[in-house]
């Protein structure tokens, strides 16, 4: 079960027990309801402090976990880090990934634990699904379940639509659509895109959601131009916003001004790129993921980046590949 901050400040799961509760991370978003971040982070605290939770999983690569542990009792806690060997200090029982091996198509995780040592193998790509993979191993191995069993099995795991979804066609460029919508998400999804394509041109397609955190969108506007080679900003769901305004906060972000191209139209922003991009390039659409509609004023509207870029491909070939490789946030 994924417990949001705006759930727990509304007490939504307060009388509801749990057995284990999982942090990932902390990172700048929903601060148009929490307003800042200091009360964004107390309410995911609110969760492991006041609520009827027996275990807790932490990411102890998070500044805020490592606080955490420090306050929780080392009796009912776990630590998971990556490339972190000071790791035991956290906690008797622990897991840290010691080596990373991967391509485009699978990931390799050489793990220490204080349940043993081994190799998660999967098609999960991206840190963040390292993170994610080593927090849901933890909790398996709290449950119970078998060491060599999990191992044996990791590789099985099957990627969620719109999560790092690679679509491939002879003679035209590598499309990826993700869900990325925070600056912390985007700055992970296109730094794991620029380390499998280092020399190859990266095309960014995103824009920013209306009445959402207006804080987020210079930030991510910047993380834009400094990993991508080329910037299209449209929109997301503009809502009851103002579409030009959010582009020109996002813009405020960005230096590079010559990088940029702002196409509103989602569609016609994608269409644009594809035929416009090299067999070699790479172009990243972020922001909408699985989804299949978009809010524009209040009219919901039938709208999908995975059918624009199979309509487009089709139109281009009679056959070609859809990988859905998959991160998290």
């Amino acid at each position: 079960m994924e417990v949001s901050s705006h759930g727990l400040t509304q007490h939504r799961v307060k009388n509801i027990p749990f057995y284990i509760g999982i942090f990932t991370n902390l990172t700048q978003d929903h601060l148009d309801y929490h307003k800042n971040m200091k009360k964004y982070e107390s309410a995911k605290w609110s969760f492991f402090s006041q609520h009827k939770v027996k275990k807790f999983i932490l990411n102890a690569n998070d500044k805020c976990a490592k606080k955490w542990l420090k306050k929780l009792s080392d009796k009912y806690t776990i630590a998971v880090t990556i490339k972190d060997e000071t790791q035991k200090k956290y906690s008797k029982k622990w897991i840290n990934a010691v080596r990373i091996k991967s391509n485009i198509n699978f990931t390799n995780i050489e793990f220490e634990s204080s349940w043993g040592k081994g190799i998660l193998s999967t098609c999960l790509i991206g840190y963040f699904n390292i993170q994610n993979l080593l927090l849901s191993f933890a909790s398996m191995l709290e449950m119970n379940y078998k060491l060599s069993d999990l191992i044996n099995t990791s590789i099985q795991l099957q990627p969620i639509l719109g999560r790092m979804q690679q679509f491939n066609a002879v003679g035209k460029p590598t499309v990826i659509i993700d869900y990325a919508h925070t600056p912390d998400a985007l700055k992970k999804a296109l730094n794991s895109i620029r380390s499998y394509y280092l020399k190859n041109k990266i095309w960014c397609i995103f824009g920013c959601g209306g009445e959402r955190d207006q804080k987020k969108r210079p930030l991510m506007g910047a993380i834009s131009e400094k990993i991508a080679d080329r910037i299209i900003i449209t929109n997301d769901n503009p809502r009851n916003e103002n579409p030009n305004k959010i582009i020109q906060e996002i813009i405020q972000g960005c230096i590079q001004k010559e990088k940029i191209k702002i196409i509103p139209d989602r569609k016609k922003a994608i269409s644009s790129v594809f035929f416009e991009a090299n067999i070699n390039d790479i172009i990243f659409i972020s922001g909408k993921g699985h989804e299949n509609q978009q809010i524009i004023g209040n009219k919901i509207i039938n709208y999908s980046d995975q059918k624009v870029i199979l309509k487009l491909l089709e139109k281009q070939h009679d056959s070609f590949i859809v990988k859905k490789n998959s991160h998290y946030h």
